[in-house]
C-alpha cells in the first residue's frame, strides 16, 4: 500500500515540476540592470604570466613617491 501511495506521489510531483518548467520570466524580470550574472568566472581578477610576475586587472592610478624622502 506504501508503495503505490509512494510511486503516485513521485508521479503527481514529476507531473507538477514538468508543468512549472513551462513557465518562462518575463522580459521585465530578464532584461534588468541589477541582474546577478551567474555564469560570470569565479577566478580571481589577477593571473601569473609565465615569467613569474602577477598582473592584476584594475584602473592604475598614479603613485606619490613623496613619502620616501
Amino acid at each position: 500500500m506504501n508503495t503505490i501511495l509512494f510511486s503516485l506521489l513521485a508521479i503527481v510531483s514529476l507531473m507538477v515540476f514538468m508543468n512549472l518548467g513551462k513557465i518562462r520570466a518575463s522580459k521585465k524580470q530578464t532584461d534588468r540592470d541589477d541582474r546577478i550574472n551567474w555564469f560570470r568566472s569565479r577566478k580571481p581578477n589577477f593571473y601569473q604570466k609565465r615569467d613569474g610576475s602577477k598582473i592584476i586587472e584594475g584602473e592604475a592610478e598614479e603613485v606619490d613617491d613623496q613619502s620616501n624622502k
